[in-house]
């Protein structure tokens, strides 16, 4: 490092003083909606650039009056320091009051001079106005009711809120109400795709929307290699006999079986590159997702996936929430992943199922299924900034056992041994601690919630040291690590024994080391954007600047070997934004080195193989080019005083001409359609009467067109109703909920029959 030169960052300056005239004359508060930073009302009404000149030329044009109206400065939070004086301070009277013998009702004992009490509300009042969010929507509840509601606030809550702050402070535009990342969302996503908020009475059937029993096949094959290993949410030897019976009549599949094999369908297209997808089906990527995708939610619908007890469509609904997450805004995907959650909860996956009597096979699905949901439920509420996900609402849940499917029987009695080396659940097994990880002071441990007689020792009063920063597994009862100890269990757990000849190995490893470069970069973006921000030393910083090198190399080493090719599609759901938000801080200090050249060299190759330059109107691309610009010219002007030349990376050239393009739109007053932001459209096919590839009989094969009008999922009708669900929720521990299919895990075919069953009631899983 003793080649590094230090570039001064400019601090902020002083902001406007308020107009003492606000006060005489209160403004109209109908203009006051209208109005943002420092444009007049005017302006802010036709929503065109403002020159801020007063008047503006837009006013003077129009021939009426200019006004502005300032916006009202932003509520400084309080200090904790603030309250823990006050707390010291009271103790201290009431113990002078009792050494003098004066009678008093002493509240000194109850308060904390460490609690974050009256921040509390603070947070609160500055959370509405971005994110919306209350802490009591945290709070599990089975946590303990003496508990402060904002005591809970989520550690990817603060990540969240470190974001924001930084995507505000690098913009150039108007300050505006609301989250930064939230608008993004909304201009990068369309919002054309109502699933499954779909009202009618229709199921039309989509058997004839299934491609040929040869790309059938093709797809399962791809599932196998491509999806499976990492997902782990089905269990291969008998989904391959379930999907071979329907192909043979698919007329006569069962709702829940055709759910499923369209979800196959979908994961498996998805995780192929365009020119694979096209030389294999000989159609485009995008049109054989709309055609499935289309088929796929009405399958769900048919299958009544939201009304049953159905393992197979939950499956089926939980591989959609996978493949949809790249043309529906995250928020949405967030709420539709909580339809998942409610369903899992209802089945009674929460709650562990090892004592309840179960089959060993029926056990290890329901818990791979469940942590499935947890895993990524907690990545999409990472990137909205939620704080409820499904951990935060209870549950036993046991991790899965170190098996192979080949180890689970449909008719074992026996729960297998788990093994002590790599099995095909490394990566997921893996992915599950990692996901499931949380420090000592957060809120995600809902474990330290429900049990706060084992959640460890924490600094009570004044005097006392703050605890060790510990990591355990959350809803586990697992053993505290420190951080460094955890690292070293993770990889004794998992990575030691890794052949990195092997791709899910390699995958595994890569994946890995990745996710703890980010657990220790997000531990320092909250540190240093907390209210009450501790000091770290310079070895430190070093340090965390070469985690988050290596954190996109490790994302640069997926997205350029060949071998990883087939899981490419998973690290696309882990963009290591936390690096980029460190470096492009850091970079603007750190101007020259061997460590700031591995850092732009990372960086460029970043933005060249995850194609990022192909799409350049987000905000947050905009935000993040700011930044880029001036840690560039830091890094530049180095170099120049030390007599070296160094051309910029084809990204920051590409971010500049873009700023100056807006730049000018904006000096001339006139919106340039090449800067504006095209929305992600749902992939829809081209019309109802495209025939699928391999098709043999067009008449079969044409899907049925799906619109608004399209009913939702038909459930045969009984005579006499089952009331068992009311009380479900009252039942114990040992109650779970049988599957209405398998018989307790399995359908009767009776000959590949009909949805729920047919006569004579044959099992499949007994023809294995």
């Amino acid at each position: 490092m003793s080649a590094e030169q230090s570039a001064p960052v400019p601090g902020p300056g002083p902001g406007p003083a308020p107009m003492p005239q606000a006060q005489q004359q209160p403004p109209d508060l109908s203009a006051m909606k209208l109005t943002r930073g420092t444009s007049c009302v005017l302006c802010q009404q036709r929503k065109v650039r403002c020159d801020k000149n007063k008047p503006c030329a837009n006013c003077v044009k129009a021939g009426v009056e200019c006004r502005v109206i300032p916006p009202v400065p932003p509520r400084r939070r309080k200090k904790r320091l603030q309250e823990k004086d006050l707390v010291e301070r009271l103790k201290k009277y009431e113990g002078l009051l009792s050494e003098h013998g004066v009678k008093f009702e002493a509240i000194g004992h109850d308060l904390r001079s460490d609690g974050p009490q009256s921040d509390d509300v603070d947070q609160l009042e500055n959370d509405v106005e971005g994110l919306n969010t209350s802490p009591e929507a945290s709070v599990s509840p089975l946590a303990p009711q003496n508990e402060k509601p904002g005591s809970w606030f989520s550690l990817h809550k603060e990540v969240f809120r470190a974001s924001e702050q930084l995507l505000q402070d690098s913009s150039e535009d108007e300050a505006e109400v609301g989250s930064t990342i939230h608008r993004a969302f909304d201009s990068m996503f369309s919002n054309q795709d109502g699933f499954p908020f779909i009202v009618g009475g229709r199921a039309p059937s989509v058997t004839g929307a299934h491609p040929s029993a040869i790309h059938i096949i093709q797809l399962w094959q791809i599932y196998i290699d491509n999806i499976n290993p990492l997902l782990k949410i089905t269990h291969i030897p008998t989904v391959q006999g379930q999907i071979i019976g329907a192909t043979s009549q698919l007329e006569k599949a069962p709702k829940n079986i055709e759910a499923l094999m369209f979800a196959i369908y979908v994961m498996a297209i998805t995780s192929l590159e365009e020119p694979d997808v096209y030389r294999m089906f000989g159609e485009p990527k995008r049109e054989l997702l709309g055609r499935y995708f289309t088929a796929l939610q009405q399958a769900l619908l048919n299958a009544g996936f939201m009304r049953s007890n159905d393992f197979i469509s939950l499956q089926a609904y939980v591989l959609y929430l996978f493949a949809v997450r790249w043309f529906v805004d995250p928020r949405q995907v967030f709420c539709l992943i909580g339809i998942a959650v409610r369903i899992a909860q209802r089945m009674g996956l929460h709650r562990d199922p090892g004592g309840a009597g179960l089959p060993p096979f029926e056990v290890e699905q329901r818990r791979r299924l469940w942590w499935t949901i947890v895993g990524y439920d907690r990545r999409i509420g990472e990137m909205t900034g939620s704080t409820v996900t499904a951990l935060s609402s209870g549950g036993d849940c046991k991790i899965p056992l170190n098996v192979n499917d080949s180890d689970l029987h449909i008719e074992g009695k026996e729960m297998p041994a788990p093994h002590t080396g790599p099995t095909e659940m490394l990566f997921a097994l893996a992915h599950i601690e990692i996901t499931m990880a949380v420090a000592s002071n957060s809120n995600r441990d809902d474990f330290k919630m429900n049990n706060p007689d084992k959640a460890g020792p924490s600094a009570q009063g004044p005097g006392a040291k703050t605890p060790i920063l510990t990591i355990r597994i959350a809803g586990q009862e697992s053993p505290s690590y420190t951080f460094d100890g955890f690292c070293a269990h993770v990889e004794g757990t998992y990575l030691a024994q890794c052949d990195p000849k092997i791709p899910l190995h390699f995958f595994t490893l890569t994946m890995t080391r990745q996710s703890l470069c980010k657990m220790r970069i997000i531990s320092f973006l909250v540190r240093m954007h907390n209210s009450e921000a501790m000091p770290i030393e310079e070895m430190e910083r070093d340090s965390l600047f070469l985690q988050a090198t290596q954190m996109i190399e490790y994302d640069n080493v997926i997205q350029s070997s060949e071998s990883l090719r087939p899981f490419k599609w998973y690290s696309m759901h882990h963009f290591p934004f936390p690096a980029y938000m460190f470096l492009v801080q850091e970079l603007r200090r750190r101007v020259s080195g061997a460590v700031v050249e591995r850092a732009w060299e990372a960086i460029t190759a970043n933005y060249e193989l995850r194609g990022l330059l192909n799409d350049l109107h987000t905000p947050m691309h905009t935000a993040f080019g700011n930044l880029f610009f001036k840690a560039w010219d830091a890094h530049e002007a180095a170099q120049k005083g030390s007599g070296r030349q160094v051309s910029p990376p084809r990204f920051i050239v590409a971010l500049q001409e873009r700023a100056e393009k807006r730049r000018k739109a904006r000096a001339e007053n006139r919106q340039d359609p090449s800067l504006e932001p095209v929305p992600v459209d749902f992939p829809r096919s081209r019309g109802p009467n495209q025939t699928p590839a391999g098709a043999g009989n067009t008449a079969i094969m044409t899907p049925p067109p799906v619109d608004q009008s399209m009913g939702g999922a038909q459930v045969q009708e009984t005579s006499d109703m089952d009331w068992s669900y009311l009380v479900s929720g009252y039942q114990d521990v040992g109650s779970f909920p049988e599957f209405n299919n398998f018989g307790r895990f399995g359908y009767h075919l009776g000959g590949m029959g009909g949805g729920t069953g047919g006569p004579g009631g044959g099992n499949i899983f007994g023809n294995q």
